[in-house]
């Protein structure tokens, strides 16, 4: 295999984020590969990539050279466009050849991380390992939860996620382009009617225009101006990958956060940062990365200014060092918000030795052992969920003994990214059938793709004298594009409640067992699942028609119950469940 068709490929594997399924070069075999196979053959190839890709380095190819080359022969195999292929690859490859050049890199554990859901072996893996010190103060007893009576008090909260605004959305634009990002002048001409970008957003790969955004929010502000607070788990930067800027990054941070104190002016905002805020997408170097070139301190600088409206001046320190604080919400209750995109195995950093970058692990277990012995509950917000298969192993089962030990302090975790309407339950690390904590991750507004604009205002327990602080109830709320491109431009969008979970899956509470229950009933109620996956896509008209087979349940499921990608026990028992329940 060629130096060429080698490197364009390590690319695409690597800063394309999982979007080429690298089985597309297997002339016409891929119907026939088993799952384990298909595998197999990624490991194999992806080492193979990185191999070459470092071998042009030393042989003295430049950054420019390798990125036409990416860009000639992604066109070639009808993967993407030469634009996009070109421009993702000439972002990203003053990074990789900065790492490859200060030897940040271990050749033979790359793909074992970036492909870390396919079981990739790594050459070097106690060169990765690391862990957090356990809490010197021993573990108090696990008091039950206790669902609060009627009469007690309760706060309303907002939660936004994945807003994703495109600056240069067009209505009309052809919305089935070869890139990642459709709907634009720029995404080709459209061939078919239907192919045309809708006004108010589009099912297919699109992200949403800044009057589709200003809408939700003024219905927002009129439905929920009496939210307590906001939640904000990130990624506000549309998906043009291969094109972006500093610039227009913080453009699109600062004008989203103007908008929502401009129909918020009086409401706290907790926010976190998404993936897709840096520059190049995905890149979050450690602190100790100081050249201004690669760092990653301009955007925590951003951060901590628009964030400092919200915030008491103290915490700027943590933001600036590593993108992560915590504050005091009102008495009783914390806030952290934590940086996972550390955790990220699209960012190249990630990739790399770096152990517990920023020490942002080590930060929450202090924070949480400090809110500990002031008796407070703590909420957690971040962007990525510990436990998604694109989250290092190794974060997500340090980030989970954390949980385990703090379980009586942790009333509740909250993210996005997945933009999926979902949960995630964690267990107890020695009796592995009792749950501990539970993780709320927010639909995201943005449609992309196949999915309903979503946000969600959940129900918690107030400021009272033992108060759990814990999510008693939630709703989703929802806008049906389809119905709302029909009637165009001169009708607002209809946002309705899609559901309130306690009422829908008829739940007692919110607890981590009562959430187990439901997980286990979803097993064996067919009926109930499938209210749950339509749920999930927000009752899309576009997803939900194309149901959920066996396959996408246990997906879904194991999803659910998996809070450390290389523990996949609970998965293995989900499959064997359903399929025995079918069999029936």
């Amino acid at each position: 295999m060629s130096v060429i068709i080698k490197t364009h490929l390590l690319i695409l594997i690597s800063c394309l984020i999982g979007l080429l399924d690298l089985l597309t070069l297997i002339n016409g075999s891929t119907e026939s590969v088993t799952r384990y196979d298909k595998s197999t053959v990624k490991c194999a190839l992806c080492n193979q990539i990185v191999e070459e890709i470092f071998e042009g380095f030393n042989n003295g190819m430049t950054d420019k050279e390798i990125s036409f080359l990416i860009g000639q022969r992604c066109e070639t195999l009808n993967i993407f466009n030469f634009k996009l292929c070109n421009g993702t690859a000439s972002i990203i490859m003053p990074t990789i050849r900065y790492m490859h050049t200060n030897k940040l890199l271990i050749q033979g554990n790359l793909c074992g991380i970036y492909l870390q859901a396919d079981n990739c072996t790594l050459s070097d893996p106690d060169n990765l390992e690391w862990n957090i010190a356990s809490s010197s103060v021993s573990k108090p007893p696990i008091t039950p939860f206790i669902l609060p009576s009627l009469e007690s008090p309760t706060i309303k909260v907002l939660h936004l996620a994945d807003l994703h605004w495109d600056p240069d959305y067009l209505v009309g634009s052809n919305a089935v382009c070869k890139e990642l990002l459709c709907c634009r002048a720029d995404s080709g001409d459209v061939v078919n009617k239907t192919d045309a970008a809708g006004y108010w957003g589009d099912y297919r790969s699109c992200d949403l225009p800044w009057y589709t955004i200003e809408k939700a929010v003024a219905h927002m502000a009129e439905k929920h101006s009496d939210s307590a607070y906001i939640i904000w788990t990130g990624d506000l930067a549309p998906h043009n990958v291969w094109s972006t800027n500093k610039e227009e990054n913080i453009y699109v941070i600062e004008r989203l956060m103007n908008l929502i104190q401009q129909y918020f002016p009086n409401t706290p905002v907790y926010a976190t940062l998404g993936n897709h805020e840096s520059h190049p997408s995905d890149t979050f170097a450690p602190p100790e990365i100081t050249d201004e070139a690669f760092n990653t301190n301009w955007l925590y600088d951003v951060a901590a200014r628009q964030w400092a409206r919200w915030l008491p001046a103290e915490v700027s320190s943590t933001i600036r060092y590593g993108g992560y604080y915590t504050a005091v919400i009102q008495p009783g209750l914390r806030v952290i918000s934590l940086n996972t995109n550390y955790c990220y195995t699209a960012n190249w950093w990630t990739l790399s030795k770096s152990q517990d970058p920023a020490s942002s692990l080590l930060w929450l277990n202090k924070v949480l052992e400090d809110a500990e012995r002031a008796g407070e509950k703590v909420h957690i917000l971040s962007h990525i969920p510990p436990g998604n298969q694109d989250c290092w192993t190794i974060f997500s089962r340090e980030f989970s003994k954390i949980i385990n030990r703090f379980e009586s302090t942790v009333a509740a975790q909250f993210y996005g990214h997945t933009h999926k309407d979902e949960y995630k339950i964690f267990y107890d690390l020695v009796d592995r059938n009792r749950p501990t904590n539970v993780a709320f991750i927010g639909p995201s507004l943005t449609p992309f793709t196949e999915l309903n604009p979503g946000y969600r205002v959940y129900t918690i327990d107030g400021r009272r004298p033992g108060s759990t602080w814990a999510v008693l109830d939630f709703a989703t709320w929802a806008m049906n594009l389809t119905a709302a491109n029909l009637f165009g431009p001169n009708v607002d969008p209809v946002w309705f409640e899609l559901y309130q979970v306690r009422q829908e899956y008829k739940l007692d509470d919110l607890s981590p067992n009562s959430m187990d229950v439901f997980f286990q009933r979803m097993l064996v109620d067919d009926a109930l699942f499938q209210r749950y996956f339509q749920n999930y896509y927000r009752n899309s008209d576009r997803r939900v028609p194309q149901g959920c087979d066996n396959d996408c349940r246990v997906r879904l499921l194991c999803f659910t119950v998996t809070t450390d990608i290389a523990d996949q026990s609970r998965c293995v028992q989900i499959a064997k469940q359903i399929q025995k329940h079918d069999e029936f």
